[in-house]
């Protein structure tokens, strides 16, 4: 039962982390923030039974070339800074009272990823979502096998970077999978709205970590 929780507590780790690697974002003209809500399919065996631990919504809260990312799950709240100018962020992380936090550098904030799309292909199918006309659009590599399937408005003048590297607007919806499981996440709320400077800034509480730390503390598990 222990090996499986710890196995559990890294696969929430590598959600957090999912986060981060796949949502970056440009200088944004929008300021407010975005909820979408998160559901799951093609759950790997080891974690079924294990669905009410994972991360139900996300908030994403955007100003200028700075970006909020909150997940919140049965052991506590994740949050994901970025800074697009600066190039660096963190992950902070509260682990059922266990507050890390992980520092991103400036090397591992331009880490080029694997898997990067390198076509979108823009389809004529339509949605709406929040009241936003949504255009459907495929992201494949260079095999041409589909990365990414999504919705986006391009009323929203903020370009989403790596995976959404070159895409024509902002996604309200947007289907991925990662480690065998397939991640939808949809736009429930979306509230234009002042943001405070300090909504950007470390919490106080926290143990600050290197990735290499928490790869030494999941056992040598890598992210």
């Amino acid at each position: 039962m222990k090996k499986q929780y710890k196995k559990t507590v890294v696969f929430l780790i590598f959600l957090v982390l999912l986060v981060f690697n796949t949502s970056l974002f440009a200088q944004s003209s929008f300021e407010g923030k975005i909820i979408y809500s998160i559901s799951y399919s093609d759950i790997p065996a080891e974690m079924k039974g294990y669905e009410s631990m994972m991360p139900k919504d996300m908030i994403i809260t955007m100003k200028g070339s700075k970006s909020r990312i909150e997940q919140s799950q049965m052991m506590g709240k994740n949050i994901v800074i970025n800074d697009m100018e600066k190039q660096t962020g963190f992950i902070e992380m509260d682990m059922g009272g266990q507050k890390l936090r992980i520092n991103i550098s400036t090397k591992e904030f331009n880490k080029k990823e694997e898997n990067i799309p390198s076509e979108i292909e823009y389809t004529a199918e339509t949605k709406t979502i929040l009241g936003y006309a949504c255009k459907k659009a495929i992201m494949k590599n260079d095999a041409g096998n589909t990365l990414i399937t999504l919705f986006y408005t391009d009323k929203i003048k903020n370009h989403a970077q790596k995976k959404f590297l070159g895409l024509k607007g902002f996604p309200l919806q947007y289907t991925m999978t990662q480690q065998n499981m397939t991640f939808e996440m949809t736009a429930t709320e979306l509230i234009k709205q002042s943001v405070p400077d300090s909504l950007f800034e470390k919490s106080d509480g926290y143990k600050d970590i290197t990735q290499a730390d928490m790869q030494k503390m999941m056992g040598g598990i890598k992210f």
